[in-house]
């Protein structure tokens, strides 16, 4: 089994560099010399693990360090060998993605701050290399995998956990299949009664889903009279996914969406304008993630339409953007780049929740809060596009904008309306920010603002005073 894997590993493996090659061979056998003779729940060779993880992260072509790094994630933690040793061997990087990976010594730790230690750790390490958390989801899908073989009591806190962290956390790094593989064996061991029921409930949509996109694909290609390439093909949104849209009242043609894929940005344009001709758009559907990008690796058009009185989502994207993923980009940037990509998709809050809190819990609840919350797109009278988490306040947009001129706020206009500085705002809102000529900074404004900086920024201004 072990040479099997091993074998399949170093074929796979061909795409890297002559050097980041002969670095990932040398991993391979410094990962087996280390877990040799140890054994998982299943009876099966530990090593295993960790070159089954390698293969799931090789499988997208992830770049020699992560994979090296992917090879020996469990080493410090499971045997003799120490993160100086990884250094010496492997390099500064390895080891940092090793180091933060590792869990601490449990000891006398109770299992809430033992959580919220290893959670800090991981992210805290994962802002100067986003490797960390790539390597941590793969290891996770790994043993969501194989999690039959855990006792009842711990596969439930697990497959909870796996939802509330770890989807999340896919979704800000643009793992979309990894997101929807952990999604669905969750949910499947949290409740399976209602997996089988939405697996089976969508089943028997499939066929009349077909027939809308038969349809709908026949009027696109006959109104088109550009000569623009047009791929067209229909999927389904996870079973998780779906399961959460039924509960909140969608339709189950809402569970599926069009995808019309074209050579160029301006054929995605020419190509709505086809769409919306050949069927009446439904209002206040659209949004463009082409033109006003909210994910870094998200980039199309999205509508509604109506195809024979049903409700359809249609995707309009370049061919191009189905291959950009974090992985093509970290093959092509440097240590440095890493880190300003590493800061900037976990937006800088890492610092700004240490600079509010020391205590680990705290940190785990307000980092939760900022980083695995949906966002909410906010617009300054400039266009300019702010991005926060869903349940921020007024007060949260102005301090994450400018801290000089959120200290002197009081009001803001909403989409043209005045309203106070505690409201709540909704995606898509438009904030213009309301000053005086002095400070206006009071106590209570930490009672109503949801993110760190915020909280930051009105504590010093109120220690200075």
């Amino acid at each position: 089994m072990v040479l099997e894997l091993r074998n399949s590993l170093i074929e796979k493996a061909v795409y890297l560099k002559p050097e980041d090659l002969n670095i990932f061979k040398s991993a391979l056998e410094f990962t087996e010399r280390a877990h040799l003779g140890q054994k998982r729940a299943t009876g099966e060779p530990y090593v295993c693990h960790p070159l089954t993880v390698c293969e799931i992260l090789m499988d997208y072509k992830a770049d020699g360090t992560t994979l090296t790094a992917a090879l020996l994630h469990d080493v410090v933690e499971d045997t003799d060998c120490s993160i100086e040793d990884i250094e010496d061997k492997f390099g500064p990087q390895v080891a940092l993605i090793v180091d933060g990976l590792t869990k601490f010594e449990k000891g006398s730790l109770n299992k809430e701050l033992y959580h919220a230690l290893n959670s800090e750790k991981l992210l805290s390490h994962a802002a100067k290399d986003i490797r960390v958390a790539i390597v941590k989801i793969a290891d996770r899908l790994h043993n969501m995998r194989t999690l039959g073989i855990k006792k009842i009591e711990k596969k439930v806190p697990y497959a909870n956990e796996t939802l509330v962290f770890f989807s999340p956390l896919c979704d800000r790094l643009g793992l979309v299949e990894f997101q929807s593989e952990l999604e669905e064996h969750a949910f499947k061991y949290l409740n399976p009664q209602r997996y089988a029921g939405v697996k089976n409930l969508k089943g028997n949509y499939e066929k009349i889903f077909s027939n809308i996109f038969h349809y709908c694909k026949k009027n696109i290609l006959e109104n088109n009279h550009t000569p623009l390439t047009v791929d067209m093909k229909w999927s389904s949104a996870p079973i998780y996914v779906s399961y959460s849209k039924l509960q909140e009242g969608e339709s189950l043609s809402k569970l599926f969406t069009i995808d019309i894929i074209t050579g160029t940005p301006i054929n995605c344009y020419t190509l709505l304008g086809t769409l919306h001709n050949s069927f009446r758009p439904v209002p206040n559907r659209f949004s463009d993630e082409i033109s006003g990008q909210r994910k870094r690796f998200d980039r199309h058009l999205k509508t509604s339409v109506m195809v024979q009185d049903v409700e359809v989502n249609v995707e309009i994207k370049t061919e191009s953007s189905l291959n950009v993923s974090i992985f093509h980009l970290l093959n092509e940037l440097s240590v440095t780049e890493i880190e300003m990509l590493s800061s900037d998709l976990l937006r800088d809050s890492i610092q700004s929740v240490k600079a509010v809190s020391n205590d680990p819990i705290e940190f785990y609840e307000l980092i939760s809060f900022e980083l695995l919350q949906n966002d909410l797109t906010i617009y300054t009278p400039k266009m300019d596009v702010v991005s926060l988490p869903d349940g921020s306040t007024a007060l949260d947009f102005a301090f994450f904008l400018d801290p000089s001129i959120a200290a002197r706020m009081y009001g803001v206009k909403v989409n043209g309306e005045p309203k106070n500085l505690y409201t709540k705002l909704k995606d898509m809102d438009l904030v213009k920010i309301l000053m005086k000529g002095h400070e206006t900074v009071v106590e209570d404004w930490l009672n109503h603002v949801q993110t760190s900086k915020a909280m930051k920024e009105i504590n010093i201004k109120l220690n200075n005073c």
